[in-house]
């Protein structure tokens, strides 16, 4: 099949139809329809996730800087990138190939689950723990010791972090598993389920002040969430045992070093201008709030009685850039994830992403303007950014793969694309927030890369998609920079080569686009506080 470029004589044909208007390609009717009660269940556990990593963003990140110095927690940060670039491909063919009566996803969900709980419970007594082997002090008067107490957070910080990774993955392919005909509907909800994550970790911070002031019964909510979420999930979704004798007689090593190199090949073949592109935008840094107020601040936050006024308002600033915030960007989001499915069908994909990338735009004003009240709107409408694009991406791998295809490794290796970048804002987010200008240089950078990616979107993204439904789904051709000219890379095959296309189109989407505003901008939030 020659490839074909978008708007030319013969796209239509692979084009996804806009409702009402083309009869599918092909008139098959889709293989299943699942209710909508089904899809929320077996969604859950994304509700989970998100809660766990909005915890480490906003409560364990500021947490262990009331322990450590600066450089200690950016190489603890470092943990998470690290193993989701191994743990990410390495679940996703591991969860393709289970031949568990369980079925493929849930005896992942199950076992990081209980993982998870036991490592929360824990984490919520390091401090008793640390006290029991010697640790004093509380930065108030005299000497302060807490070694052991760092050194278990950052253990069940390394736990906790493998176990997210692990679940993740499994969690968005039981969604895909289920959802039959209606993935942007699964993939809506799931995002919402995620969003929802969001918004009772806001609540707890917005009513109880900063997490780490009430660390055993943060942990407890978290642990609580994660057993309601998998119990569920794993309960409602009946899976069919995959039969061993189709499992390919490959080893699962060897698929899963072929995803790594996938990887390899799609960042080796990106354009310098992508390259610049996907590290600038890409989660500017999981950066730690207060910033204005540096380690002196944040030193003991999380145990003076009574504290110094810098330690106020850092806790202050967490509790506004964690509670009030957060939560307004997660309602945003959540609204926003159920409209996706119509606005898709109304306008097509092209235009919602596109549009929907206006709101980041605003990081560019947010960055020199020290308003609370403003930041706070800045950091609510940036919902909608993210959710659309998260919502997306799986739904358009599954449907240009097809329904039959094992896609646990492609979305493994979108997780360890994103994972890539985070490890490469890690390190230029340090430089760069070491200049003069503090925070204001990345937050304003993300606002330019989102501009860039508006315009990218706008004139360069060539597809035809206003349906994300069924198997009259038929995109083949996207236009994807896949050299240093534009080209269009067709997507149909299942070679370790189309892997490198998924995770090209994942780092497509992510110029974009996609920031994670509220993390990278709660130290211009915090800051303002703390002035």
């Amino acid at each position: 099949m020659k490839d074909i470029q978008a708007a030319t004589p013969g796209y239509e044909l692979h084009a996804s139809p806009k409702p009402g208007s083309m009869t599918a390609l092909d008139n098959k009717k889709p293989t299943h329809h699942p209710s909508i009660g089904l899809l929320l269940a077996v969604s859950m556990p994304r509700m989970a996730v998100r809660m766990a990593w909005a915890a480490q963003w906003a409560a364990l990140g500021p947490y262990l800087s009331t322990m450590l110095p600066n450089s200690a927690v950016q190489l603890t940060q470092f943990i998470g990138p690290i193993v989701g670039v191994i743990v990410g491909p390495s679940i996703g063919v591991f969860s393709d190939r289970t031949t568990s009566r369980l079925g493929r996803r849930r005896p992942y969900l199950i076992a990081a689950g209980i993982l998870s709980v036991v490592c929360w419970i824990a984490m919520g007594y390091t401090r008793d723990i640390g006290d029991a082997l010697g640790d004093h002090g509380d930065g108030t008067d005299g000497e302060t010791d807490r070694t052991w107490t760092s050194v278990f957070t950052i253990i069940f910080y390394a736990w906790m972090d493998i176990i997210v990774n692990v679940v993740q993955t499994p969690a968005m392919l039981l969604i895909a598993d289920f959802a039959g005909d209606r993935q942007t509907t699964g993939a809506a909800l799931g995002q919402a389920w995620s969003t929802l994550g969001a918004i009772v970790f806001a609540l707890y911070i917005e009513i109880f002040g900063a997490a780490y002031k009430s660390l055993h019964w943060f942990m407890g909510m978290l642990s609580v969430s994660m057993a309601i979420c998998m119990t569920v999930a794993c309960v409602f979704a009946h899976e069919t045992p995959l039969d061993p004798s189709t499992v390919e007689k490959s080893s699962a090593w060897v698929q899963v070093m072929g995803a790594f190199y996938s990887i390899y090949r799609c960042i080796k073949n990106l354009p310098a201008t992508l390259i610049v592109n996907f590290s600038a935008l890409k989660c500017m840094a999981v950066r730690l709030p207060g910033s204005r107020t540096a380690l002196v601040a944040a030193t003991n936050a999380d145990n003076c009685d009574p504290c110094s006024e810098p330690q106020n308002a850092y806790s202050d600033g967490v509790s506004l850039a964690g509670g009030t915030a957060d939560l307004l960007y997660s309602i945003v989001g959540y609204v926003y994830s159920w409209c996706i499915p119509f606005l898709v069908s109304k306008f097509g994909l092209k235009w919602v992403l596109t549009m929907s990338t206006i709101p980041q735009m605003l990081l560019m004003v947010m960055a020199w303007v020290d308003n609370k009240g403003f930041d706070v709107f800045v950091v609510a409408i940036t919902g909608m950014t993210s959710s659309i694009w998260f919502s997306c991406i799986v739904p358009v791998v599954i449907h240009v793969m097809g329904e039959d295809v094992d896609i646990g490794i492609y979305v493994g290796a979108l997780n360890s694309a994103n994972c890539f970048g985070q490890l490469l804002n890690y390190a230029i987010g340090a430089a760069i927030v070491n200049t003069s200008l503090g925070y204001k240089l990345p937050v304003f950078l993300g606002g330019v890369m989102s501009t860039l990616g508006f315009l990218v979107s706008a004139i360069l993204l060539k597809i035809k998609m206003y349906s994300l439904s069924g198997c009259d789904l038929n995109i083949r051709y996207i236009k994807l920079p896949t050299t240093s000219q534009y080209g269009f890379a067709r997507i149909s095959s299942c070679s370790s080569g189309f892997g490198g296309h998924v995770v090209l189109l994942s780092i497509q989407f992510d110029v974009l686009g996609v920031l994670h505003p509220l993390h990278s901008l709660i130290p211009n939030i915090a800051s303002t506080d703390v002035a």
